[in-house]
């Protein structure tokens, strides 16, 4: 009974907040959108490149039901790779549903391996990106089916999501503690229901230092995304024993977080920047990025004003 009324108090609030965010995705969305081409999207990656921070591009994308645009998808990213050079590479990040998991998990394993594949020979690592919880379990499948692979097990990375409330036991599951991870708080972000989802920040961030700390333990170099959270920030420097364990600062391109990026580039730290793109034939699906990124800007300023009013400081 509990459960139900938090969902329906859930629903009512985004309901609510629903036609602000529509609005603030057409008025700031784009401006965490890198590019509207692979050429000026590299352009940007050799920019960010040239200050000091590495890349991962990202072709926006999600929930595709046809294979042709999926076949759009693997063509796009191969075009991306090859057009790399020593002044703009980087990593690059795929949406599973974008890739083919929407139709099937076979269609998803043959399209993003072919990506993989090609990234892998010229040295490119491949994250899989965040998903809704009901494609996690296929998404780890499918990832630990690559990373088991000994020549490719250095080329593929997964996102978890500190948010979801059995993400232990599914990385258990799926023996992704030696495994390259990019870990994520993913709070606010997907519109997946409370019964799997954790809304406490507090129990939110202790799933994510957990997660640190195992994967450092198994010797691997974790990507910890953050936004703009300096306490975040600075737990995981004292976590990784400043500079003992090798890690990454991951952070979104966009308007949120360039001070704290900078500061952690200055004081020595990798800072690796998302940059999300677009092409012509794929012109349009930033939308559903956009109205994200406006309902995690409409969280951060919610967290802030209570922090203040409670005498609170991030």
């Amino acid at each position: 009974m509990a459960i139900v009324l938090l969902k329906d108090h859930r629903v009512k609030l985004d309901m609510l907040w629903r036609p602000i965010d529509i609005i603030a995705c057409h008025a700031l969305g784009k401006y965490f959108v890198g590019a509207d081409s692979i050429d000026e999207v590299l352009m940007i990656g050799e920019s960010l490149k040239k200050q000091g921070y590495e890349v991962t591009y990202n072709l926006l994308g999600e929930h595709v039901k046809n294979e042709r645009d999926v076949g759009s998808a693997v063509r796009t990213m191969n075009s991306l790779i090859s057009k790399m050079n020593f002044d703009n590479s980087g990593n690059i990040s795929c949406k599973p549903t974008l890739f083919g998991l929407a139709i099937s998990k076979d269609l998803f394993r043959n399209k993003i391996g072919q990506v993989i594949e090609f990234a892998h020979n010229i040295g490119i690592e491949t994250e899989f990106d965040a998903e809704n919880y009901e494609y996690i379990r296929d998404t780890f499948e499918v990832f630990s089916y690559f990373a088991s692979v000994p020549v490719l097990r250095d080329s593929v990375r997964q996102a978890v999501q500190a948010h979801l409330k059995n993400i232990i036991p599914l990385m258990d599951k799926n023996n992704l503690w030696d495994k390259n991870l990019r870990i994520v708080k993913g709070s606010g972000v997907y519109d997946d229901l409370s019964e799997v989802c954790e809304t406490r920040e507090d129990k939110i961030k202790q799933r994510y230092f957990e997660i640190l700390r195992r994967n450092i333990e198994n010797r691997m170099i974790p990507f910890v995304a953050t936004v703009r959270d300096r306490n975040l920030a600075e737990s995981i420097i004292k976590i990784t024993g400043d500079g003992e364990y090798r890690f990454e600062f991951q952070m979104l391109y966009g308007p949120l977080g360039r001070r704290l990026g900078k500061k952690l580039l200055s004081r020595g730290y990798p800072v690796r920047i998302y940059l999300p793109f677009v092409v012509d034939w794929c012109r349009d699906v930033w939308k559903p990025y956009g109205l994200r990124r406006a309902q995690m800007m409409r969280n951060i300023m919610w967290e802030e004003v209570k922090d203040k009013f409670g005498g609170k400081r991030r």
